[in-house]
């Protein structure tokens, strides 16, 4: 019984993969392998491979339960698109024991298979919206402070070789269910300086993968970063403290966006790419404006208007601007959210009448 099971699970296996070759770069007409695509006018981006129409103005949603694919997650897929959201970005992982170890490895008990991923795909397909798929590592066993952003392996090599492994396995899965753009990394700061290794993994996934590459990168590091050029969009988080604490208003908010505005797009000039955020949300504590990134303190009280005078100043700041080529608002778990939630999700909350004011607006002409 076992061997039949195991010998089902295999041969399902191989035929996401047939597919993912059968539709691969190489198989498009004018594309090569290695090819990156071509620019086109403003408002969208790519060449003979899927074209992405921009702005892209989406919500994430972290897949960390295999249960909850077939039902709680096509739910919140839904309540996305009913937001007035155009794209929906997935999450998924990939894990780490520690930030010495060389090996990443997939955890399938938790992390979705080729079939149950590439259902939820379709689904949102199928609501009309477009997908970004990003995995990141997470650390099984952190010493301290570690986190994937100083994770240091004791054999490089290796690392990347097992890195590289993790990201065809989902870049097949994307390209058979027509995937919109995908991300490389997510906030790997240690790595960004290897950027020969960078440039291997990104001709790696576009051996496999026709969409739109993207990577995040983390709000304070994010100039140094050596590849952008092999990119496609420059894709980062965006956990900017925003106020001195909970008083802060939505003019001050917005001043404050004006300063960092500036410098992101005299960033964005230089490296001649459309910017995303692909992380722009607030938990619903106290501590949002000055600790945006730290959710885990359950002694601050719970601060819904704090998180509603958030979105309202990025929005003020940021829908239409020209240079911007869209955002992904974190995050939309299942569940109702609600005024007792302390997380992210700004559903059932003053929060979410924002968004749907804003979503419901017209996008933008994109320039780049």
């Amino acid at each position: 019984m076992v061997r039949a099971v195991i010998v089902v699970a295999v041969v399902g296996y191989l035929a996401v993969l047939l597919a993912s070759l059968l539709h691969s770069p190489a198989a498009e007409p004018g594309i090569g392998p290695l090819e990156r695509p071509r620019w086109n006018s403003p408002g969208s981006v790519g060449g003979a491979g899927r074209r992405v129409a921009l702005p892209m103005r989406g919500v994430a949603m972290q897949l960390q339960r295999v249960d909850w694919m077939d039902s709680e997650y096509r739910t919140s897929v839904d309540e996305i698109a009913d937001l007035g959201a155009d794209t929906v970005l997935f999450v998924v992982d990939s894990h780490m024991e520690n930030g010495s170890a060389s090996a990443i490895y997939l955890d399938m008990r938790l992390v979705p298979g080729p079939k149950a991923l590439g259902d939820l795909i379709d689904h949102a397909k199928g609501k009309g919206l477009r997908v970004i798929l990003m995995p990141i590592v997470l650390l099984d066993r952190p010493r301290g402070t570690e986190w994937r952003g100083v994770i240091k392996p004791e054999n490089w090599a290796g690392w990347w070789q097992s890195y590289r492994d993790m990201l065809r396995h989902f870049a097949w899965i994307a390209e058979a269910h027509g995937v919109d753009v995908m991300s490389v990394g997510s906030e790997l700061v240690s790595t960004e300086r290897q950027a020969d290794e960078w440039r291997k993994t990104i001709a790696s996934v576009r051996q496999h993968f026709s969409g739109m590459l993207i990577y995040s990168a983390n709000w304070d590091h994010y100039k140094d970063i050596p590849f952008w050029d092999q990119l496609d969009l420059i894709g980062m988080n965006s956990y900017y403290t925003l106020g001195k604490d909970h008083t802060v208003s939505v003019a001050e908010i917005q001043q404050r966006w004006a300063e960092i505005k500036k410098n992101l797009l005299e960033f964005q000039a230089r490296v001649n790419r459309p910017l995303v955020f692909l992380e722009v949300g607030w938990c619903s504590l106290q501590n949002a404006a000055h600790e945006p990134w730290d959710y885990t303190r359950d002694e601050i009280p719970i601060d819904l208007e704090l998180q509603r005078k958030l979105y309202e100043g990025f929005f003020l700041s940021w829908h239409g601007e020209r240079r911007l080529g869209g955002f992904m608002i974190w995050e939309w778990p299942p569940g109702d959210g609600g005024p007792r939630n302390r997380g992210y999700t700004p559903e059932n909350k003053p929060a979410e009448r924002v968004l749907r004011e804003w979503l419901a607006r017209p996008p933008w002409q994109v320039e780049w």
